[in-house]
């Protein structure tokens, strides 16, 4: 949809006051005086497909929101509504922008509008009652928790109880098994689908080694799976940890023994009677959350890894008398790419679920 937009037209940038409603008629005035000037058709200019709230503290979210914005209503025509608490401000603050992005013939190819709402921790309930005033009526709302997912707090616990989907980054959070807890938590105390973007980092992770084992071959090489090994960064990762959770929970492994060394993990997995390890340890801390995979059956070697000095990945399988490479180009992982096809896409919420709850499993004091 965005192949031939040459750049983005910044319409307006500016405070305005606190009241949706005001915060509606300047909304209205933009476009309409963008109309009057462009010579378009004012409802194609203000499509909106989806409601788009970000929620977090003031020092984690405005920069990353603004990249997503910056790309998402290309694909998926929003309001993004940011809502910020600091401790050190009182009282609300609002400002609203609208861009659009230009066509190569010149003409506006989609806009999206945004407001960014800051208030101090005392004003949280007035924070939640203006965002969901803004909300457009009878579309979708997404709820984008950024930084430490906190979703018991009074402000995530409003905004999530009417959303269809809430996503959060368990890469962000200190404690990687409270986050992924508080991920199940939440969909299922408000049922709504959880989207953790760090899972949706793992898709061409996952696709990749679900390659080795299709058809027919695939099931006898699995039949004689004897280890696992999952390698990343300078420390444990949310990434690798869901990535391992995926096989413990895709394989039906049950977990016997699980012991950790600082950053390592050492488990023992059982396939029935057959015995299984598993491990999960640092590297490079130059590299990225994850950067190898390596599955041993009986009768070969097959692994996954990125390249750290280019934008690929590098799949192999080692047999006693053969080997075959191939290289894969990575896809990007940007937020605002990873947002774009979950929301074409949320089929795989069951098999997260899982994946997490395993994940949890590995770091059981």
């Amino acid at each position: 949809m965005a192949q031939d937009v040459t750049g983005i037209e910044q319409l307006e940038d500016r405070p305005i006051a606190i009241s949706p409603a005001a915060i509606e008629q300047e909304f209205t005035r933009i476009w309409r005086e963008t109309t009057s000037a462009g010579g378009a058709d004012e409802s194609s200019i203000r499509l909106r497909v989806l409601n788009f709230v970000g929620v977090g503290p003031e020092t984690w979210t405005v920069e990353r929101f603004e990249r997503v914005m910056e790309s998402l209503p290309q694909r998926h025509p929003c309001r993004g509504v940011l809502a910020v608490t600091s401790p050190e401000r009182q009282g609300l603050e609002a400002s609203i922008s609208a861009h659009c992005w230009r066509t190569s013939t010149g003409g506006r190819h989609v806009c999206s509008e945004e407001v960014v709402l800051k208030a101090g921790p005392a004003d949280e309930l007035a924070l939640a009652s203006t965002v969901l005033a803004l909300l457009v009526p009878e579309l979708p709302l997404s709820v984008w928790v950024i930084g430490p997912i906190e979703l018991d707090s009074r402000l995530v616990s409003e905004l999530i109880e009417g959303a269809e989907t809430v996503f959060v980054d368990s890469s962000d959070a200190p404690d990687i098994a409270s986050a992924l807890r508080a991920a199940l938590n939440a969909h299922r105390r408000h049922d709504v689908a959880i989207c953790d973007l760090a899972w949706r980092r793992l898709e061409v992770w996952r696709s990749l080694v679900a390659q080795f084992f299709d058809g027919d071959d695939g099931q006898h090489r699995l039949s004689q799976l004897q280890g696992i090994e999952i390698s990343g960064g300078a420390g444990l990762s949310s990434e690798m940890l869901l990535m391992a959770g995926w096989f413990v929970s895709r394989l039906g492994l049950s977990l016997a023994e699980v012991s950790r060394d600082g950053n390592t993990i050492a488990a023992t997995l059982y396939d029935g009677t057959r015995g299984v390890t598993l491990t999960l340890s640092p590297g490079d801390q130059r590299r990225a959350r994850l950067s190898e995979v390596k599955v041993r059956t009986s009768e070969a070697e097959f692994v996954v890894q990125t390249h750290p000095e280019s934008s690929h990945m590098h799949v192999r399988e080692e047999w006693p008398d053969d080997s075959v490479h191939r290289t894969v180009a990575q896809v990007p992982t940007d937020d605002a790419s990873l947002f774009a096809e979950a929301l074409d896409d949320a089929s795989d919420l069951p098999i997260f679920l899982e994946a997490a709850q395993s994940a949890v499993s590995l770091l059981r004091d």
